[in-house]
């Protein structure tokens, strides 16, 4: 009776454990693998799962048969109710044939069968160089937002043709361009199989490809690139005082992945020129790279523009992204006066005279006018006036670097239609500026 009773506790513990295949099937007595390549080295993976209601001790997991082993198992150890035990049993034929073993997990055991059948050669290009591989995995860096294509191709280094009923990759961002299965491959006959990886976030991550009976595992490493910083490139041969100044940002080498950086304008004079700007208002823009371009943009422009201001000082342009800066630096000396616009209009008996431009000494010393009359006969000579008091106090008041704007009002007794034009010299400490003669209306 003891016996008996034995025997019937006996026969709950050993039922308490199933073991299951990677895809979750449940093994029976026996379970057929499938074809593996031949001289390939192909892991299958298992997990010993505790079916019962209470704690169970595995003992022991063991694989007996040509071409099968076992990684050292770390046993015994307990399952709790529903725990899980996973393990792996490698496959790697000699050669070309049926293979079988016995696999025992405690009092469970199960007939293993696989096939070795012939199977192509994977080659990768790189640098112009073709490699076969012999490892059942790969690993490649790719720079997140990159798409990649790794140059695989499949040769037969058998003496018979080979049909591949598979060629297929999967997992996120994976796609191999493939001729549809079944495939034939003759005898020294290479197929291009390039396989395109799309990077995403980043960190690992894995595709597995297949080719009949092979197997490779491809790892993308894919990272952040950094940004180097770029090359300031001017558009205008000469900088100058009162220009828009065309800037463009270029890489050395094409760009890995997206980045993006600051261009920031900096000036250092005697005074304050608040004209210096971006067209957004202030003395610092963002610029992005797309992934694969050598260009910066400026919200999608492919150049940015600064206005230079009028005043003598130094400019200047850092170009900063996470890696580094890249500085250009200009000074503008001082010069003589540029006048952007000269008005000469009649206002009753008087004549008037406006003038826009600037100094950027911001020491305007004089003002030579003379007339002439319809015919262009002069009239009189000279009036010159030295106004340089009062374009220190404005200048002094004025944040405007050296931008003015001058009025000269003469009476005129007597008939001022008979005046017909002037003509104007400004000068400051530099030199003089002649103007085209203007013609009153």
């Amino acid at each position: 009776m003891r016996l008996l009773v034995a025997f019937l506790l006996a026969l709950p513990l050993a039922a308490q454990v199933q073991v299951y295949t990677s895809q979750g099937d449940l093994l029976g007595p026996s379970v057929n693998l499938g074809n593996a390549a031949a001289r390939d080295s192909t892991e299958f993976r298992f997990r010993a799962v505790n079916a019962g209601a209470e704690a169970v001790a595995l003992q022991t997991v063991a694989v007996n048969g040509a071409g099968f082993s076992l990684g050292t198992p770390f046993l015994p150890v307990t399952l709790g109710a529903g725990q899980a035990y996973e393990f792996s049993v490698r496959f790697a034929p000699t050669g070309e044939g049926s293979y079988s073993a016995s696999l025992t997990v405690n009092s469970f055991t199960t007939l293993l069968r696989a096939t070795a059948v012939p199977g192509p050669s994977l080659f990768l290009t790189l640098g112009g160089q073709t490699t076969e591989l012999t490892a059942s995995s790969l690993q490649v860096n790719v720079a997140v937002g990159q798409s990649l294509t790794v140059a695989f191709s499949l040769g037969n280094p058998n003496a018979a043709p080979i049909v591949l009923n598979e060629i297929s990759i999967t997992g996120a961002g994976f796609a191999v361009d493939a001729p549809a299965a079944p495939v034939t491959i003759r005898p020294g006959e290479t197929v291009p199989i390039p396989v395109r990886i799309t990077a995403g976030a980043e960190g690992d991550t894995s595709g597995l490809l297949v080719i009949g009976p092979r197997r490779f595992n491809i790892i993308a490493s894919v990272f952040r690139p950094q940004l180097a910083p770029p090359q300031i490139v001017l558009g205008n041969v000469l900088p100058r005082n009162g220009q828009q100044l065309k800037i463009r940002l270029q890489l050395d080498q094409p760009a890995l992945g997206p980045g993006s950086g600051t261009l920031r304008a900096t000036f250092t004079g005697a005074t304050e020129d608040a004209a210096i700007v971006f067209p957004n208002g202030t003395r610092e823009v963002k610029f992005d790279v797309a992934a694969g371009s050598r260009d910066a943009t400026f919200d999608g422009a492919i150049e940015t523009v600064l206005q230079t201001g009028t005043t003598v000082g130094t400019l200047r342009l850092d170009a900063t992204t996470e890696t580094g800066v890249t500085t250009w630096t200009y000074r503008f000396d001082r010069g003589a006066v540029v006048v952007d616009e000269a008005v000469a209009r009649r206002n009753g008996s008087n004549l008037e005279i406006e003038i826009t431009g600037f100094d950027n000494t911001r020491e305007v010393g004089s003002l030579n006018f003379r007339f002439f009359d319809r015919a262009g006969a002069p009239l009189g000579g000279v009036i010159t006036t030295t106004p340089a008091d009062q374009f220190r106090t404005y200048f002094a008041q004025s944040n405007l670097g050296g931008v003015f704007k001058l009025r000269a009002v003469f009476p005129v007794t007597g008939d001022a239609t008979i005046v017909g034009s002037v003509l104007i010299e400004i000068a400051n400490q530099v030199g003089r500026t002649d103007l085209q003669r203007l013609s009153f209306p």
